[in-house]
């Protein structure tokens, strides 16, 4: 189904249509992508996935479903257990910036993560958290997206953006955090917003909350696109359980709008607690650039051109060596001063 013009971007064909220049070299990739204008385009004549995931793969498009799916994770620094998380001062952001930052000590064409991942220190659900990268800043455009183009009614009238709704009464949300119902609208056109159960929120601004957050998950009342297809299978030899839990975009948004929310009400624990790394201005350019203005080299191509859009085990893979290359500062991290509101950031495609 069709995208909703929001979320339209330049197609393969419109990008060869551009003034387009080549590379074969991955090392100054992340500065050459960087540098391209609306009008420039660049083909991209190196392997950006890990060759390990082209073993008896078919093609480039089924060893990056793999990739995305088995690739490297940045594990964050986290406490380890229950006693550790209520013993430590730091909240998520200063253990994502010192983790992220360590990208910078890596050779630009040897980062391969595809995302991060953090694991629960309470509660029955033990499943380790995946954030892929290339969700990031697309749940910064849906935000955008919500608070620009949609609106919702409730009993205090017509609103805008993503509607949150708290259930936080309960005498556990101390201990287990909060459980929050919101309301996404979907990136597809003529479809109805998805209703999101948001669970482990941090609402409190106790010692607890420090172990809360890393419990978070969400229920979807229906499959947002792309998670019913992210069936996900261990190598023979991984000592990993299969059962992992990863964030999309509408979870991240969902979490966005509720740290909003609190926020507003002079609450800022959902905000400070937030496991989500927030894209920078910068880094919201630099996926744009990645969605509107790149192609890969692709020899197996049934079409005549053998160049496609990038896939996205790639952008992932792309967007952490930006962070490696312009520090997590500049891109993965969004200061209010310097970026502005995530609706103000520069979404169009064309």
């Amino acid at each position: 189904m069709a995208k909703k013009s929001f979320f339209s971007e330049r197609t393969a064909e419109g990008i060869r249509n551009l003034e387009v220049s080549q590379t074969t070299q991955q090392h100054g990739l992340v500065e050459k992508i960087s540098r391209l204008e609306r009008d420039q385009g660049l083909v991209v004549r190196a392997q950006i996935i890990p060759g390990r995931f082209f073993i008896n793969s078919q093609d480039q498009a089924e060893a990056s479903r793999k990739c995305y799916k088995h690739g490297d994770l940045l594990a964050l620094s986290q406490p380890q257990t229950q006693h550790e998380a209520y013993s430590t001062n730091e909240i998520p952001l200063a253990i994502r910036a010192r983790d992220l930052s360590l990208l910078g000590s890596m050779r630009e064409e040897e980062i391969n993560f595809v995302g991060y991942s953090f694991h629960p220190v309470q509660g029955r659900d033990r499943r380790k958290r995946v954030v892929p990268f290339v969700w990031l800043p697309e749940a910064l455009r849906l935000f955008a997206y919500a608070e620009t183009m949609t609106s919702y009614e409730d009993q205090k009238g017509v609103k805008k953006g993503i509607q949150v709704i708290p259930y936080a009464d309960a005498r556990r949300v101390s201990i287990e955090g909060a459980k929050v119902v919101c309301s996404v609208p979907s990136r597809t056109a003529k479809k109805s917003r998805y209703k999101i159960r948001l669970e482990n929120v941090p609402v409190e601004g106790n010692t607890e909350r420090r172990a809360v957050v890393w419990g978070l998950k969400s229920d979807f009342e229906a499959d947002p696109e792309h998670s019913k297809w992210n069936i996900r299978y261990v190598w023979e030899s991984s000592q990993e359980g299969s059962d992992t839990f990863t964030f999309y975009p509408h979870d991240i948004a969902a979490y966005i709008a509720t740290a909003r929310d609190y926020w507003k009400q002079h609450n800022l624990t959902p905000m400070e607690m937030n496991p989500f790394a927030l894209f920078s201005r910068q880094g919201a350019e630099f996926y744009r650039k990645l969605c509107n203005n790149v192609l890969v080299a692709d020899p197996k191509l049934k079409a005549k051109e053998k160049t496609r859009k990038l896939h996205l085990a790639e952008k992932s893979i792309l967007l952490a060596r930006a962070i490696g290359v312009f520090g997590h500062d500049a891109i993965a991290y969004w200061s209010p001063e310097r970026d502005g509101k995530f609706k103000d950031y520069d979404w169009q495609g064309e």
